[in-house]
């Protein structure tokens, strides 16, 4: 039985439901500890887990977390 020792952002969407942008602003908040490699960026399960877990805790806690699109750059005419 193969074990994986990470994952892409795209499994990581696939594993936790959660969109692309979300992932993404969760890695860039500090919240989804993810690494390099080449050009690719990846997670290990034990940080998607603590990730999750995170999320769980602050929702318990009544503070839900929310992750906010970042702000479309107006281009200077």
């Amino acid at each position: 039985m193969s074990t994986k020792f990470k994952y892409g952002m795209g499994e990581v969407c696939d594993l936790t439901n959660e969109s692309r942008p979300v992932v993404d602003a969760a890695s860039n908040a500090g919240h989804l500890e993810t690494f390099v490699v080449g050009r690719r960026r990846f997670a290990t399960p034990e940080a998607v887990k603590r990730w999750v877990d995170y999320l769980k805790r602050e929702s318990d806690a009544g503070r839900p977390v929310a992750y906010r699109a970042r702000a479309k750059i107006e281009r200077a005419a």
